[in-house]
């Protein structure tokens, strides 16, 4: 898998709200990664894609994008069929201590949570197109 992923942070002094944009670019395959696209702490408050950007031809709606922990390759985020442009606020079904998913029913109606992460982050595109290039921003709230 060849291409680049190229991370652009953007705070304030301090702590608080930090975006990172990420310029996605598939060369000479159909996907990318893992790359490293830096260190972050806090909580994952919000993603927003944009296919269109770049100077290649939109992202095509099959790729698939995966954030994960770069340090053991788990997987934190997985969007399996991003559109031309998409914003959205990621969350995570909770699991049992064995690790299976629990089911919304009317004994639990609330099973999404917030993602929180700490530490490098990684982005792996797959089903890609060659040549395809998009936007990836990620918005964190770290904690104060």
């Amino acid at each position: 898998m060849a291409g680049t992923a190229t991370a652009t942070v953007t705070s304030k002094k301090g702590r608080g709200i930090v975006r990172v944009d990420i310029d996605l670019a598939i060369t000479s395959s159909t996907g990318l990664g893992p790359i490293s696209i830096g260190s972050f702490y806090g909580r994952l408050v919000g993603v927003l894609f944009d296919g269109t950007a770049g100077a290649g031809p939109t992202m095509s709606a099959t790729t698939d994008v995966i954030l994960t922990d770069f340090a053991t390759g788990a997987a934190i985020l997985s969007d399996l069929s991003f559109a031309t442009t998409d914003f959205y606020r990621p969350t995570t079904v909770v699991a049992t201590n064995a690790g299976a998913a629990i089911t919304a029913s009317t004994s639990a109606p609330n099973v999404n949570r917030d993602i929180f992460v700490a530490g490098k982050l990684g982005i792996t595109l797959a089903n890609g197109t060659n040549g395809d290039t998009a936007r990836l921003s990620l918005i964190f709230a770290e904690a104060v």
